[in-house]
């Protein structure tokens, strides 16, 4: 199912060394720390659901943040201006690290993703998540507009987050829907005792028996 292909999605290429720049995405960003927590998230709702299509868009909108992160990550390279040496921010040895400190380290408490089995919840929480990553991008392009490559970067970054919350808003429609089709009693008939599809007027009307109808046979 997973695979990983050589060719990125889209080439970071030639953004100049900056200070500045860098500890902008540092402190915007916090790195790629928060786009990849929100993969797993992704990740892990796509395991939950027991629905092949909803899985299937959740695991979708994993793969595009991971890619992302990735494209996120060759900008945080290039602005940090080292060579090519694995770079631990936690042990920092490269030359810049008198000048630029460790990115941010999250001491908040984790968030709890998962809202008492409401996927609508969830995916409420989702689309949040994405309209605040756009809006930052946005914030980010019009910042950086002496280099315009990593302008070039920010601006994709920023449609790919559309895109996300274009398939996020998909997934709130069909549940939507469904549920107004459960309240006004459109929901499918052979599936009247489903917990999940049936419906009150799809349910045959019950059987009452009167107690004094069983005295009067004894």
């Amino acid at each position: 199912m997973f695979a990983y292909q050589g060719k990125k999605a889209f080439e970071v290429r030639n953004i100049h060394p900056s200070v500045q720049y860098y500890q902008l995405l540092d402190q915007q960003l916090h790195g790629c720390e928060g786009g990849l927590k929100q993969a797993m998230c992704y990740i892990r709702q796509a395991f939950m659901i027991h629905n092949p299509k909803f899985s299937h868009m959740y695991m979708e909108l994993a793969v595009m943040l991971l890619s992302d992160m990735e494209v996120l990550s060759d900008m945080l390279h290039q602005l940090h201006g080292v060579d090519d040496r694995y770079y631990d921010e936690s042990n920092d040895d490269t030359p810049a690290f008198e000048i630029i400190a460790p990115c941010h380290q999250s001491t908040e408490k984790e968030e709890k993703h998962h809202v008492n089995n409401d996927l609508t919840a969830c995916v409420m929480r989702d689309m949040d998540f994405e309209k605040k990553r756009v809006l930052l991008y946005e914030k980010l392009y019009h910042t950086v507009k002496e280099d315009k490559e990593a302008q070039r970067a920010f601006s994709y970054l920023r449609k790919r987050g559309e895109e996300a919350y274009k398939i996020l808003q998909n997934i709130l429609t069909i549940l939507s829907t469904h549920q107004e089709g459960k309240d006004f009693g459109l929901g499918d008939s052979h599936n009247a005792f489903d917990l999940d599809t049936g419906n009150y007027f799809d349910k045959p009307n019950p059987y009452f028996i009167n107690p004094g109808d069983i005295e009067k046979e004894d």
